[in-house]
């Protein structure tokens, strides 16, 4: 499919756990690297999709739809090209396979932003 309306590329950021380096407390810092970068067609979640998602109303949810040939995984960090903020995969990406191919991820905004390594902006 292609989409229709797509309104924003994101980056799509792989964890890799093989790749944390140990810090001084001894405990594995996460690494993630760069993927792939995708456009994808990126949306607030109304009131009303919360609801109907989760049964109440959440802060900071946003929906995003992808080509089905794009490959993303629930462990990815994805942050829109140009803009300091990251978002967590909410669930499984869901694969709609009717008339009209795609991919729906839930994405929770993060309070603090992961820190990635390439492209950081500060």
């Amino acid at each position: 499919m292609v989409l229709f309306f797509p309104n924003e590329e994101v980056e799509l950021w792989e964890y890799a756990e093989e790749k944390a380096l140990m810090n001084i407390y001894g405990e594995y810092d996460e690494y993630y690297y760069l993927s792939d970068i995708v456009p994808c067609d990126f949306q607030p979640m109304s009131p009303q999709d919360n609801l109907k998602e989760f049964g109440k109303i959440l802060q900071d949810t946003y929906k995003m739809y992808l080509d089905e040939d794009v490959e993303i995984h629930d462990t990815m960090i994805i942050r829109i090209v140009g803009k300091p903020d990251t978002y967590k995969i909410k669930g499984t990406p869901v694969f709609n396979n009717h008339f009209l191919k795609h991919k729906k991820i839930i994405l929770e905004k993060q309070r603090k932003p992961i820190r990635l390594e390439d492209h950081d902006y500060d």
